[in-house]
């Protein structure tokens, strides 16, 4: 662990010389230009280690991956509201009416093309390597890995995701920025074709799950599923989904309060996570998670009927509501502001699994016995329908209940449904226009690139 945390935040220096910012934001708002000489950067696999541990420090450095993501899409969702010091910034994605011009569009988009970049730079130059150590392989596709998850954040929060003929996809990025050129969006099928690439070849040489810290080939097989789910490619998501559970690498919490309470403390179902320490990394993640972005009025009156209630909601002596499950964390007995983030855990792998069962193939007992695993964890009561409608609901409304308030989950899955007509969205938020659906590009994203990036339409 603490070999991790020290290379880690180390290297962000080395990778903050290798792409520093611009003052003029193009499609990344990453220097085109690399500070030193390219040919000196990697020339071993001990020096491409050392780079790739820099791009899962871009995971950790700010608060783009481990606060804001989760927090706007809750919000955009149902299970979080501006906090007591939210604003006007975090009440437009509470409000599902954001303009182009909110920051935290530039600092999600320009932080996920900082990574995408740094990536790049570990895959291109390692490939080039004249080495038969078996690391260097690994090395590429933990790289693709972290490449592919950020391409998959930008597309579903940027990108028409939901439709595989949509023009309105996301910039691929694929080389390390040589110059400042603006670079056209490509289509949606364009870009999960290269997710799909970057995950095949982590899945086949990523290395053995080892830490929930690290990419690993069932991390990559557990993020290909929910990719496959998104493509509604639902026997493949099916299929990847079981395999990830039954390769027994990964088991369920004893109980659902354990997932919060344990964190990076050898936790038994996360696939894929942030660390945080108090030397470190203080993110002030769980001050951030009341004091700017809350619990939804919605969200605790849908848990209150729930045996998972107390541990996801808490209350401050004063009666002040507190997201339990990032609230007192510790590390080595000290109270922290600081959390982590989860970007998959294998709760949710049941829950992709028993919905792309009931989908694919209509399978409503594999479905419910999926359903049914995460709700006998949780001390909830069985689900008994055979009725695929409500079934499918139960599966929705399962993964709020399961994985609410921590990566915005649900609001992904309300557009789903809604495209594929099994609810209105509208019943749950009201939105001005289908075009809000998405999010806006960054203004300085569009303005800059002098038209050869298309704002999304509707802004």
């Amino acid at each position: 662990m603490e070999k991790l945390y020290k290379n880690i935040f180390i290297v962000l220096a080395l990778i903050g010389v290798l792409t520093t910012s611009c003052e003029i934001t193009d499609v990344t708002d990453v220097d085109p230009v690399y500070q030193v000489s390219e040919d000196k950067v990697i020339t071993n696999v001990d020096q491409a280690q050392t780079v790739l541990y820099g791009v899962y420090g871009s995971l950790i450095d700010g608060l783009d991956y481990i606060v804001y993501m989760p927090a706007v899409t809750s919000m955009m969702g149902t299970t979080m509201k501006p906090g007591i010091w939210g604003g006007g910034s975090e009440n437009a994605f509470f409000n599902n009416d954001v303009n182009p011009d909110n920051y935290y569009l530039e600092y999600m988009y320009t932080k996920m093309y900082f990574l995408i970049n740094n990536a790049n730079h570990v895959i291109t130059k390692t490939a080039a390597l004249a080495s038969d150590d078996e690391r260097k392989e690994e090395i590429i596709a933990e790289a693709r890995f972290l490449r592919a998850q950020s391409h998959f954040y930008l597309l579903r929060l940027f990108g028409e995701f939901f439709n595989m003929d949509s023009e309105y996809g996301v910039v691929l990025k694929t080389e390390p920025i040589s110059n400042a050129d603006a670079q056209a969006r490509t289509t949606v099928a364009e870009v999960y074709k290269l997710i799909l690439e970057d995950l095949d070849y982590a899945i086949a040489h990523a290395p053995d799950f080892s830490n929930t810290f690290y990419a690993s080939n069932l991390a990559a097989k557990a993020l290909k599923s929910k990719v496959a789910l998104y493509r509604k490619d639902y026997a493949t998501a099916a299929t990847l989904a079981k395999e990830v559970i039954d390769s027994n690498e990964r088991e369920l919490e004893e109980t659902f309060g354990d997932i919060f309470t344990k964190k990076i403390d050898n936790p038994n179902e996360v696939l894929f996570q942030t660390p945080f320490d108090n030397l470190n990394d203080r993110n002030n993640k769980a001050f951030m998670f009341r004091a700017y972005f809350g619990l939804s009025d919605e969200y605790v009156a849908l848990m209150e009927t729930d045996a998972r209630y107390e541990a996801a909601i808490t209350f401050t002596s004063a009666g002040s509501i507190r997201n339990n499950k990032f609230n007192g964390a510790t590390y080595n007995g000290v109270p922290l502001t600081a959390d982590t983030q989860y970007f998959m855990r294998l709760a949710e792998t049941y829950l992709i699994y028993a919905e792309a069962m009931l989908r694919a193939n209509n399978d409503i007992d594999a479905a419910k016995t999926a359903l049914n695993t995460i709700r006998e964890r949780s001390a909830n009561t069985l689900v008994t329908t055979n009725d695929y409608d409500e079934l499918l609901n139960a599966i929705r409304t399962e993964k709020i209940r399961e994985l609410g308030t921590e990566s915005g989950e649900e609001w992904f899955d309300l557009v789903r449904f809604h495209i594929e007509g099994d609810i209105n969205i509208n019943d749950y938020k009201e939105l001005s226009s289908e075009t809000r659906l998405i999010l806006p590009l960054p203004i300085q994203t569009v303005e800059l690139s002098q038209g050869v990036i298309k704002q999304n339409p509707g802004y």
